[in-house]
């Protein structure tokens, strides 16, 4: 009886443990398997338009260059003289016979025509002696006049007299005048050519000293 009641317990241990581990593997089992394969990468690349944006047939407007005034900035136009060629420094404008010499630069305006514009006139001929002497004279155009200038001496320097006939207007004007081409067109102001009165405000001052003012002017014309 004894070893019958033994039996029993140790069957019944058994069938507790069986069941536990029954329980252990329902438990496992029923747990979500990790999936063993990647997940799926497209190996195609995403689609690329073959087809190029077509290109605008408008092309970029060019941007247009600056264009310049009518009428350019004045400058002085030096002066001094009517119908004389034997002034040093001077400027003389000729209404009758140019008689400037070789050491001059001589210049021949003829009336222009420019639209709204008054007082213009064109280089027709040009002569230009300052750097060797070689210039001549040139005619006076019908309805125009002849301009001369040279450069003088500066006697005091020399050693040959007491005057210096060299002034900054005058040389200011030969650089301009030297840079001057046959068909070129200038406005003037100041000029008198019938009462023949020379444009200045020092009429008590000489014409090569540095405090004498001319008051005309000229003014490149851009047409």
């Amino acid at each position: 009886m004894k070893k019958l009641s033994l039996l029993l317990a140790a069957l019944m241990i058994f069938c507790c443990f069986a069941l536990a581990s029954c329980g252990e593997e329902e438990a496992t089992s029923s747990a979500p398997e990790a999936s063993s394969t990647a997940p799926a990468t497209s190996s195609e690349a995403p689609a690329v338009s073959s087809e190029e944006p077509e290109a605008s047939s408008e092309e970029p407007a060019e941007s247009s260059e600056e264009e310049l005034p009518l009428v350019g900035e004045a400058e002085m136009f030096w002066v001094t003289h009517f119908n004389d060629g034997t002034a040093e420094g001077a400027g003389a404008i000729f209404t009758e016979t140019d008689t400037a010499g070789g050491w001059w630069i001589h210049v021949a305006f003829a009336p222009a025509q420019v639209e709204d514009l008054e007082n213009v006139y064109e280089i027709v001929e040009l002569t230009n002696g300052i750097a060797d002497g070689s210039a001549t004279t040139v005619a006076v155009p019908e309805g125009g006049f002849v301009w001369a200038i040279n450069v003088g001496n500066d006697y005091i320097t020399l050693g040959s007299g007491d005057t210096d006939f060299t002034s900054p207007n005058c040389n200011a004007m030969v650089a301009s005048a030297q840079l001057w081409r046959v068909g070129d067109k200038m406005q003037f102001t100041g000029l008198d050519l019938e009462g023949l009165t020379v444009p200045t405000e020092t009429a008590d001052t000489m014409w090569y000293d540095d405090a004498y003012v001319c008051t005309a002017t000229w003014a490149p014309i851009n047409d």
